[in-house]
């Protein structure tokens, strides 16, 4: 199988994994709003609450390490044979899920389309592809206990893709979030 083609695959279960954990994130909130509303909340606190004050350079900056360091811990989860990988990439999705079934409930779809494709369509394909590159890590480390070659020579490799795609995704998004994501939303709020 060529790179491409493993790797399209990756990104393929990593992007299941992440809509799987939306929709019941999605759906919990729907039939559990306590669920949703204790999400947003915590996130309030625990992100938002801290970064949301900041004018947008430092806003950007805030984003971007906060994104940055989930990317990083879903490609490093993969050094546990990949199930820490999809566990967060699950756990991102639930928490993703069940917030936005709230601000759908509470500002409209139209809110909720202005609050996440601006950045999104960066921000979400960077964790898809840190999940990809997680699960990747895992299939080597797994390859290396039943006598195939060290998984650290593919960590380098995965890392150099980490380096090369992740980080300027999440850069990007941070920017957008931070300086444009605003500016739509006042504009159809």
């Amino acid at each position: 199988m060529s790179e491409t083609l493993k790797i399209s695959h990756y990104l393929a279960i990593s992007g299941i994994i992440l809509i799987a954990g939306f929709a019941v994130g999605f759906g919990l909130s729907i039939t559990e709003p306590a669920f949703g509303e204790t999400l947003l909340t915590l996130f309030q606190e625990m992100i938002a609450g801290q970064i949301m004050g900041d004018d947008p350079p430092m806003l950007a900056l805030q984003l971007f390490l906060n994104n940055l360091e989930a990317c990083v811990v879903i490609f490093i989860g993969g050094a546990f044979f990949g199930f820490l990988s999809v566990f967060i990439l699950m756990m991102n999705g639930v928490i993703i899920g069940a917030v936005l079934e709230i601000v759908r409930k509470e500002a409209g779809y139209i809110a909720l389309i202005a609050a996440i494709v601006p950045h999104g369509i960066f921000e979400l394909p960077a964790v898809i592809a840190s999940g990809a590159l997680g699960l990747m890590l895992g299939r080597a480390v797994k390859n290396e206990l039943a006598g195939g070659s060290e998984a650290s020579f593919e960590a380098w490799s995965l890392g150099g893709y980490f380096l090369k795609y992740i980080i300027p995704f999440v850069a990007i998004a941070a920017i957008i979030e931070a300086f444009i994501t605003p500016a739509v939303l006042q504009m159809v709020t």
